[in-house]
C-alpha cells in the first residue's frame, strides 16, 4: 500500500461558511482542483486547522475526504491527538470510513522525549492496518523528534507501514540522515510548503506535502525534478521559496494568505479562519504575495503544459 503513496499531496485549507460551519462544497472544490492539476491526492493536516475542529467535525472530515477523492486520488487524514487514546479513536474511525493513509502528529501540549514519542506512535500504528506518515510539526513540537526515534519506528514497522514527514530544522540534512540510517529505504515526504524541495528532492524523497493554493506550482516543480530538469526547476523553486518566507510565519498567517489566494481564484467563497487568531493580513503583505504568486502560477502552468506535451 505505501508504495502507492507518493507524489504531490497538498493539504486542504479548511473552508468555513459565514455561519462558521465547514463548507463542504468548498472542500469538494479544493479536492477537485488538486486532482485536476495532477496531484496524487490530498491531505487534511496541520494547516487544515485540524486541531480547531470538534470531534464530530474530525469524524465528518474523514468521511468527506473519501467522498471527495472518489477513487481519483489518495485521501490522507491527520489523526494525532493529545493522548494516544484520542488519536487511536480518530485513526480507527478514519481507517474504517476508507481513507488511504494517516498523517500522525505528536502531542503538542507537552515536550515528549524520544521514548514517549516512540510509545505514542507505536500504539497508533498497531491500532490500524493502513500506512501512516509520522508528522513532526516544527511549529507545534516542544521538542524535536530525533532521527534515532524515527529509525526505531522504521526498524519495528518497516517501509510498508510507516513513512515520514520530518520538519525539524534544518530539514535537508535531516532527510539525508534519515535516508542513510535506514539504508535508503525510508519513504520521506518534504513538508515545508515546497520551500526546501529543490534541495530535499535530490536527497531521496517519495513525495511532497504543500497546500492547495500552490498545488499547480508544486506539481510543476516536482515533475521537473523527477525528470532531472534542475535548471528549469530552479526559477520556480526559488520564487516558491520566497513566497513561503511570507506564508510560513505561523499557521494563522498561512491560512489567511492561502485562503485569500484561493478566493481570488474562485476556488473557495470565503477566507474565514477559526479563532483565536494571532495574525491579521495587511495590505502590503497581501500585495507582495500576489505580486509573486500569480506570475509564479503562470510559469508553473507553462511548465506543466510543456511536461504534458513531452509525455504525450
Amino acid at each position: 500500500m505505501s508504495s502507492e503513496i507518493k507524489g504531490v499531496l497538498p493539504v486542504v485549507l479548511m473552508p468555513y461558511t459565514d455561519a462558521g460551519a465547514i463548507d463542504e462544497d468548498d472542500f469538494h472544490s479544493q479536492a477537485e482542483h488538486m486532482l485536476d492539476v495532477g496531484c496524487s491526492g490530498f491531505v487534511v493536516g496541520q494547516v487544515s486547522e485540524v486541531m480547531r475542529l470538534t470531534t464530530f467535525e474530525r469524524y465528518r472530515v474523514a468521511e468527506l475526504m473519501v467522498e471527495a477523492a472518489a477513487g481519483r486520488g489518495l485521501a490522507i487524514m491527520s489523526t494525532g491527538g493529545e493522548s494516544a487514546e484520542s488519536a487511536i479513536d480518530y485513526s480507527v474511525h478514519a481507517q474504517d470510513v476508507g481513507v488511504d493513509a494517516l498523517l500522525l502528529m505528536h502531542p503538542s501540549a507537552l515536550a515528549c522525549n524520544d521514548d514517549e514519542m516512540v510509545e505514542y506512535f507505536s500504539r497508533l500504528i498497531r491500532a490500524v492496518e493502513i500506512p501512516v506518515i509520522i508528522h513532526h510539526a516544527k511549529s507545534m513540537a516542544k521538542q524535536p523528534l530525533s532521527i534515532d526515534a524515527q529509525v526505531r519506528l522504521f526498524e519495528e514497522f518497516g517501509p510498508d507501514r510507516v513513512m515520514f514527514k520530518p520538519e525539524a530544522s534544518p530539514t535537508p540534512p535531516r532527510v539525508t540522515m534519515l535516508r542513510d540510517r535506514t539504508g535508503g529505504q525510508a519513504r520521506i515526504f518534504e513538508g515545508d510548503g515546497g520551500m526546501m524541495l529543490l534541495d530535499c528532492h535530490r536527497r531521496g524523497l517519495v513525495g511532497t506535502i504543500p497546500a492547495t493554493e500552490t498545488a499547480e506550482i508544486v506539481v510543476a516543480l516536482w515533475n521537473l525534478l523527477e525528470a532531472g530538469e534542475r535548471a528549469l526547476a530552479e526559477p520556480i523553486a526559488h520564487r516558491l521559496s520566497y513566497l513561503m518566507c511570507h506564508m510560513m510565519n505561523s499557521i494563522d498567517c498561512y491560512c489567511a494568505l492561502g485562503k485569500h489566494l484561493l478566493k481570488q481564484r474562485g476556488i473557495v467563497k470565503a477566507t474565514h479562519t477559526r479563532g483565536p487568531v494571532r495574525f491579521e493580513l495587511d495590505s502590503e503583505t497581501r500585495d507582495e504575495v500576489e505580486r509573486i504568486y500569480f506570475p509564479l502560477l503562470d510559469a508553473a502552468r507553462a511548465a506543466n503544459l510543456l511536461n504534458s506535451a513531452r509525455t504525450h
